[in-house]
C-alpha cells in the first residue's frame, strides 16, 4: 500500500499535537568555521587538541545514556526456518589490515572512507584519524576540533566546547572528489548539536568547511542522537532520532527526522540550504530510526530511499520505505511511504557472550543499519535474533521493485551456533553485468572466541561464502562500563574503493589483549569471476551462438589464445546467473555446448571467461 504525502513549506515551529502528518521545514545554515588541519597543537600522546585559550564548555553535560544491562527475553515460538543457508560463494580474500583511530575508553562506533587517490579516514568516538592507503598515519585530532577555531579569528570562535563528541560518520563524495563527516555534539536541548565538515579538497589535510545544524530545531527539552547519513549527486542526507532530555535511546524516544542538506554550498564554503522532514509516523505513532539507502555506484542526481523497521519489538515483519524525491535546490522535493511485509520476522536480539565468562556485549536493537540500492533492488541489513539457536544474528533483506506498488520483501537469518554477530553493514559487490552480489561485514563474539570483525560475501545467484575472520580478537572487552555487559560499538562500515571495482575498505572493532577495544580496517579483494565481467554493451556484443533462438543445446564458438581456465555464465533479463559451468581448455579455437533445455522462454546473455579475462559475449532467446 503506497502513501503519496506532498508537503508544502513550514517556516513555523513544530508542534507534535498540531501536526497530523509529515512537515517539511526549510531554511538556511551559515558556515560555522573553516577548519585547518595544521593549526592544531600536537601533544605527548600524538592526538592534535584545541588550543588552551579556547573558551570553556557553558555547563556540564548531565545527560548520560543508559543502556540495556541483561540479556533479553529469549523467544519462545519458532518464526525462521532452519538456517539452510546455501555456503558455495566463492570467498573474498583479505589482503590488508592496519589499525585505525584510536579511542580512549568510549564506545566503539566506528566509521571509515577512502577516496581515489592516497587518503583513508578513519572516525570513531571521539577521534578521526587520517592515514595514506598504505596505512601510514598522516594526522589525527579529536572531533571537538572541527567547530572551533584555535586561532580565535574565525566564525568558530567562541562555540562551547562540550564534554560529548560522539557518533561519527563519514562518506566519500565520488562526483565532487571530497569527504563528508558528520558527528554530534552535547546531548541535552540547550546544547546538542549536529556538526557537519566538508573537506576543501580531496586531501582532507587541506582543510574542511564546517557547519553547525541545530539538534533541537522545534524547541522544548530535547535532543538529537544517532545520525545515518548518504548522498546523492546534489544532496546529503542526515537522518537523526530526537530523544527527550535526561533519557537514553530507548526510554526518552519522540521521533526521528530527516535533514536534507544541498551539498554544494559546503563545498564551495557558503551557506547550506536544507529541508527538514519530520512528524514521520505510522498509526499516530513515530517511526523510529531511518536508514538512507545508498546508490551503489556513483550517486544519483536526485531523490533517495530510506528504510525503517520496528528495532525495539521481540518479533515483527514489518518494514517502512520512505521516499524523498527531487532535491532542495529544485523546491519541489516530495516524500512517499510505503509499508512493507517480509517473508521472515525479525526480532530483539540477546547480548553476546565473551571468552572471559560472565562479560556480554550489548547489541542493542534490530534497527535496520546498512542499506544499497542497485538493479530495482534494496539490499540492508540489522542485527536480529535466529529463534532456533537463539544467537545475535544478521537479517539480510532484499526488496524487489521499491518504485513500484507493493514492493516483495525477502529475507535470509545469517547465523553460527559458535557465534554471535551483530551491527552489520553492506555495500554493492558486483558490476554492471551481474548486479545482485554484496559484502556484509559485521562484528562477531563468542564462549570460545574474543570479539573482532568478520565478513560474508552474497553471490549472484544467492548463495552465500564462508565466515572470512577479517580481524581476529586478542582478548575480551571490558574498557567503558564497569561490569559484565560491556559497549561493543554501535556500527561498523564498508566502502568500494570507487576507482577500482574490485577493492572494498572495512572498518570494525576487535578485543585487544588489554582488554580495550580497538579498531581495525580490512582491505578486501573478491574473487568471484563474475565481479570482474566488464560492461557488455550492444557494439560489444558478438552474438555468434546457434542456433539463435534456441531450444535445447546453445553452441558458442570462441577462441583462446592461452590454455586454462574456461567459465561459463548465463544470465537473465534481471542480471541472476542460471548457468555456470567451468573447465580447463587448450588454446586456439574451441566450442561450448551449453544445455539451455531447462531454461524459461525469454532472452539471456552469456559470458565465457578465460582465467577470469573476458573473451567472448552475446545474446540468445530460449524458445
Amino acid at each position: 500500500m503506497r502513501f503519496l504525502l506532498i508537503i508544502s513549506a513550514a517556516l513555523v515551529a513544530f508542534s507534535a499535537k498540531a501536526q497530523q502528518g509529515p512537515v517539511l521545514t526549510k531554511g538556511t545554515v551559515p558556515l560555522l568555521n573553516v577548519f585547518e588541519p595544521d593549526s592544531l597543537v600536537n601533544t605527548p600522546n600524538g592526538i592534535f587538541t584545541i588550543a588552551s585559550e579556547l573558551p570553556e564548555p557553558a555547563g556540564i553535560d548531565k545527560a548520560t545514556k543508559t543502556f540495556v544491562n541483561n540479556e533479553r527475553t529469549r523467544l519462545q515460538n519458532n518464526h525462521y526456518p532452519s538456517n539452510g543457508l546455501k555456503r558455495a560463494a566463492v570467498p573474498p580474500m583479505v589482503t590488508g589490515g592496519f589499525i585505525g583511530a584510536v579511542n580512549e575508553g568510549t564506545p566503539n562506533d566506528n566509521n571509515m572512507a577512502v577516496n581515489n587517490d592516497s587518503f583513508a579516514i578513519s572516525v570513531l568516538n571521539t577521534y578521526i584519524r587520517v592515514f595514506n592507503t598504505s596505512g601510514v598515519v598522516k594526522k589525527n585530532w579529536g572531533l571537538e576540533n572541527f567547530p572551533r577555531d584555535p586561532k580565535n579569528t574565525r566564525p568558530g570562535t567562541g562555540v562551547d566546547i562540550l564534554n560529548r563528541s560522539y557518533d561519527p560518520k563519514i562518506v566519500f563524495d565520488p562526483i565532487a572528489n571530497r569527504f563528508i563527516i558528520v558527528y554530534l555534539e552535547g546531548s541535552e536541548s540547550p546544547d546538542t548539536r549536529i556538526i557537519v565538515a566538508f573537506s576543501k579538497t580531496n586531501n582532507p589535510l587541506d582543510g574542511w568547511n564546517v557547519y553547525n545544524l541545530n539538534g533541537n530545531p522545534f524547541g522544548g527539552l530535547y535532543w538529537t542522537d544517532y545520525p545515518m547519513i548518504a548522498i546523492n549527486g546534489e544532496d546529503l542526507f542526515i537522518t537523526v532520532n530526537i530523544l527527550k532530555d535526561n533519557t537514553d535511546w530507548r526510554t526518552g524516544f519522540t521521533q526521528s527526522v530527516i535533514w536534507q542538506v544541498q551539498k554544494k554550498g559546503g563545498y564551495t564554503a557558503d551557506s547550506l540550504q536544507f529541508n527538514l522532514w519530520s512528524n514521520l509516523v505510522y498509526n499516530n505513532k513515530p517511526i523510529w530510526n531511518i536508514c538512507p539507502v545508498q546508490d551503489a555506484y556513483q550517486p544519483g542526481s536526485d531523490g533517495m530511499y530510506f528504510l525503517s523497521a520496528r528495532p525495539g519489538d521481540v518479533s515483527n515483519d514489518s518494514f517502512f520505505l520512505h521516499r524523498i524525491t527531487n532535491s532542495v535546490k529544485s523546491g519541489t522535493a516530495q516524500y512517499y511511504f510505503d509499508v512493507l511485509k517480509s517473508n521472515k520476522s525479525y526480532g530483539l536480539p540477546p547480548a553476546a557472550p565473551q571468552k572471559q565468562a560472565g562479560f556480554m556485549l550489548q547489541t542493542n536493537d534490530a534497527r535496520v543499519l546498512g542499506a544499497f540500492y542497485n538493479n530495482d533492488k534494496i539490499q540492508f541489513v540489522q542485527t536480529s535474533r535466529n529463534a532456533i539457536n537463539g544467537k545475535s544474528s544478521i537479517y539480510h533483506g532484499i526488496i524487489q521493485d521499491p518504485h513500484k506498488a507493493d514492493p516483495i520483501v525477502t529475507a535470509n537469518i545469517i547465523s553460527y551456533d559458535s557465534l554471535d554477530i551483530a551491527y552489520p553493514t553492506i555495500v554493492h559487490a558486483g558490476n554492471k553485468v551481474f548486479g545482485r552480489q554484496s559484502l556484509i561485514t559485521f562484528s562477531h563474539s563468542g564462549p570460545n572466541t574474543f570479539p573482532g570483525t568478520s565478513l560474508v560475501y552474497f553471490d549472484n545467484n544467492g548463495q552465500y561464502s564462508d565466515l572470512i575472520r577479517v580481524k581476529e580478537g586478542q582478548g575480551y572487552i571490558n574498557s567503558f562500563i564497569p561490569d559484565s555487559t560491556e559497549r561493543w560499538g554501535d556500527y561498523t562500515s564498508i566502502q568500494r574503493r570507487d576507482n577500482n571495482e574490485n577493492e572494498y575498505w572495512l572498518v570494525g572493532s576487535y578485543g585487544k589483549a588489554t582488554n580495550a577495544v580497538g579498531t581495525w580496517i580490512g582491505v578486501i579483494t573478491m574473487n568471484d569471476p563474475s565481479v570482474k565481467v566488464k560492461d557488455i554493451t550492444a557494439n560489444q556484443l558478438q552474438n555468434n551462438a546457434y542456433p539463435n533462438p534456441v531450444k535445447d543445446q546453445l553452441v558458442v564458438p570462441f577462441h583462446t589464445d592461452a590454455a586454462g581456465t574456461v567459465s561459463f555464465f548465463v544470465t537473465d533479463a534481471s542480471g541472476k546467473v542460471v548457468i555456470t559451468l567451468k573447465e580447463e581448455q587448450t588454446n586456439g579455437e574451441q566450442k561450448a555446448f551449453i544445455n539451455v533445455s531447462q531454461l524459461a522462454t525469454g532472452l539471456y546473455t552469456y559470458t565465457i571467461l578465460l582465467n577470469n579475462v573476458p573473451v567472448n559475449n552475446g545474446k540468445f532467446s530460449k524458445i
